[in-house]
């Protein structure tokens, strides 16, 4: 909606006949306005009109205070004085129906809020700058909604193009370590925004200048810029053009996990979403991960690539057969399992020989009895050829339960077959560099081309983080045992059977 387009509805609504619908029409009008500078917010209607005390609307986010609006049609600076003075304890938005040309608020006698007094005085034409320079420069969207939470002072329409330009050109300042630019930006927040959002704000400007190369100490602005970024800030660089850039990628995510990247709303599987995982697989951890089949969405190209994409709140490795659900903990997997088929022996042998993930312990079942194998000391026991004479004396049907990959040595990865779910013993927990190819290797059979893709999304953790000894496990020699079909420790060998002999 343009500022005419703003104007034409307003004067449609005020030209109504029957009061009651008249109110309510201005409202609609200015609730778009609203919901368009801030597509996250919320916007509430109240049963008040042009009141002294009880706002208009309201204004809700998750998380987030809420913040009422009071519409004023009258803009004589007298009035608007009176009536700001009247309401300023709730540090409101005081949204002027007609422009403001000039700050009613400064005069001879009166002078602008005090630096505690957080309201703000704006009307149509700054709105609608701010809701234009969004789609021209995205990043303008993060102050955008921050004006809405948080904003201050005066916001017509010179002091809306300001900010939009300060913003943006703040944004490019940082990215670039250019001290004017970010200095005049920082200058700018700290004027119009109130203290929880010039902190956000400059935050994003320290984690973009920091990720850019710069250092905390040496940017233009309070130092004290530490902590991670909201998600709104992670979410407006998502939504940016993208930004090809390990490096700054890499800066930027170092403080980040998987449960606050998992929070953020991002609908598509954005570019900067890539870059942001891709460059952090080692200090994204999961405990926990499971995997659906899927079929390809309705003009879904065939491909045998992955990318990462946020469903259901969870982070998600989606292929073209498979999506791939990562958590912190098992109860935390927000998908029901897909009751899948067991494998057998030789299968869980090829499936762990292409990635030489060590396998210390399984559990093999036919349909009458079950048998769990592993060495005393948990060793490597997918070379084992005992254990491959011992499935053998099985029958056909008998096939792979669960098994358990030893990753970096000691944290075990218990992969249960029937429900395709990988998840770590007791409080083990993986990077995603590592749990993402061994689950996926290991819970599914993947074709050559997906294999390749599946290097291909972990390739910034196979060529710089990976650990040497994480799959260069030697092989051990397992000295032949002598098993009894009533389980026990024999010969360096730990076998138990379950069911009928």
């Amino acid at each position: 909606m343009t500022v005419a387009d703003f104007s034409s509805a307003l004067l449609a609504a005020f030209d109504v006949l029957d009061p009651r619908e008249a109110v309510n029409r201005i409202k609609n009008v200015v609730a778009r306005e609203l919901a368009q500078t801030d597509t996250r917010a919320t916007v509430t209607k109240t049963d008040f009109f042009n009141h002294s005390f009880a706002p208009d609307l309201v204004l809700s986010w998750p998380n987030e205070r809420e913040r009422f609006v009071f519409l004023k049609s009258d803009t004589r600076p007298a009035v608007l004085r009176d009536d700001v003075a009247a309401i300023r304890k709730h540090d409101p938005i005081v949204f002027a129906l007609d422009p403001v040309d000039e700050d009613p608020l400064v005069t001879n006698d009166y002078q602008s809020p005090a630096l505690g007094d957080d309201t703000l005085l704006a009307d149509t034409r700054g709105m609608e700058v701010l809701i234009e320079s969004r789609f021209s420069e995205p990043i303008v969207g993060l102050a955008s909604s921050a004006v809405l939470q948080g904003g201050r002072g005066l916001l017509t329409e010179r002091e809306a193009e300001a900010m939009a330009s300060s913003v943006a050109a703040g944004f490019s300042g940082a990215k670039q370590l250019d001290v004017g630019a970010t200095a005049a930006s920082v200058a700018q927040i700290s004027g119009h925004f109130d203290q929880r959002r010039t902190s956000r704000l400059l935050r994003f400007l320290g984690a973009v200048w920091v990720g850019s190369g710069g250092t905390a100490a040496s940017f233009p602005g309070e130092q004290d810029v530490a902590g991670d970024l909201d998600g709104t800030a992670l979410e407006f660089l998502m939504e940016l053009p993208p930004i090809d850039d390990f490096e700054f990628w890499r800066r930027i995510g170092r403080p980040l996990t998987l449960e606050s990247i998992s929070q953020l709303q991002v609908e598509n599987d954005s570019e900067n979403l890539q870059h942001l995982v891709e460059s952090n697989l080692d200090v994204l951890h999961a405990r926990a991960c499971r995997i659906l089949e899927r079929q390809p969405e309705l003009g879904e190209e065939e491909s045998a690539g992955f990318r990462w994409r946020l469903e259901r709140q969870m982070l998600c490795l989606r292929g073209s057969r498979f999506s791939t659900y990562f958590a912190g903990k098992v109860d935390e997997l927000k998908v029901e399992p897909q009751e899948a088929e067991s494998i057998s022996l030789r299968e869980l042998l090829r499936r762990a020989e292409q990635r030489r993930t060590p396998i210390s312990e399984l559990e093999l079942a036919t349909p009458t009895r079950t048998v769990s194998y592993a060495t005393v000391n948990r060793d490597d026991i997918s070379h084992d050829e005992e254990l491959l004479r011992l499935s053998n004396t099985f029958s056909s049907t008998a096939y792979v339960q669960t098994a358990v990959a030893s990753l970096f040595g000691t944290r075990p990865l218990v992969c249960d077959f029937p429900n395709r779910t990988g998840k770590g013993r007791t409080a083990a927990k993986f990077p995603l560099g590592t749990l993402a190819p061994v689950a996926l290797s290991l819970l599914t059979s993947l074709t050559a081309d997906e294999s390749e893709a599946l290097n291909h999304v972990t390739r910034y953790y196979d060529e710089v983080q990976r650990q040497p000894t994480l799959f260069d496990v030697d092989e051990v020699d397992v000295a032949t045992p002598s098993i009894t079909h009533h389980g026990g420790k024999v010969s360096g060998i730990q076998a138990e059977y379950h069911g009928d002999a």
